[in-house]
């Protein structure tokens, strides 16, 4: 189950940070049906070079054929995070 694999993200340093957001309700349509279906959010702080490698991951752990992986460019915030995501993954 991807749940337990937010700490696999970060031992296999894909990621430095992973928040786990449970409890969504998540209304999509799959194969021509509407589904509403309780999810949970994962929120991945990792390196760009590094959304590939943790994209693989992603899928080969999630029971979902098709998972949604999608990238947000951080544009700023505090420094000091930044670099501590920078130097927790390495390049």
């Amino acid at each position: 189950m991807l749940h337990t694999s937010g700490c696999g993200l970060v031992s296999n340093k894909l990621a430095a940070c992973v928040n786990i957001i449970p409890q969504l309700t998540s209304v999509y349509e799959w194969e021509g049906k509407i589904q509403e279906d309780s999810e949970l959010l994962l929120m991945i702080k990792t390196r760009s070079a590094k959304v590939e490698p943790l994209t693989k991951y992603v899928k080969e752990n999630h029971p979902y054929s098709v998972c949604e992986v999608i990238t947000t460019p951080i544009t700023g915030g505090n420094q000091a995070y930044l670099d501590w995501i920078s130097k927790t993954v390495p390049e």
